[in-house]
């Protein structure tokens, strides 16, 4: 009797496993919209940077130059950016807020 419990249990157990693993659903985002949304961020980041020194401008400066050192090494090891595509960013980011 304890076996055919144990049984019944288990295969409930594997229907309810096996039916929430099949509803499951995965949304990947495109490779553009995630390089879109990373350079979004990038340019919000910036601009809060340049206003919060904004009285400050040798301190906006050096916060300016930390901040795109810190993009390019992060660019620099992401897959979704090549070589001339991280250039060109840093290169717009360096002429934002100019």
């Amino acid at each position: 009797m304890d076996i055919l419990i144990a049984l019944v249990l288990s295969a409930f157990f594997t229907v309810i496993y096996i039916y929430f693993r099949k509803n499951k659903t995965i949304f990947i985002k495109p490779k553009a919209v995630k390089k879109d949304e990373l350079i979004q961020n990038y340019r919000v980041e910036l601009l809060e940077i340049l206003e919060k020194y904004e009285d400050n401008k040798e301190l906006q400066f050096q916060e300016r130059i930390n901040f795109l050192k810190r993009v390019n090494s992060e660019l620099s090891m992401n897959i979704f950016f090549e070589k001339e595509e991280a250039r060109n960013l840093i290169q717009e980011l360096s002429n934002l807020g100019k």
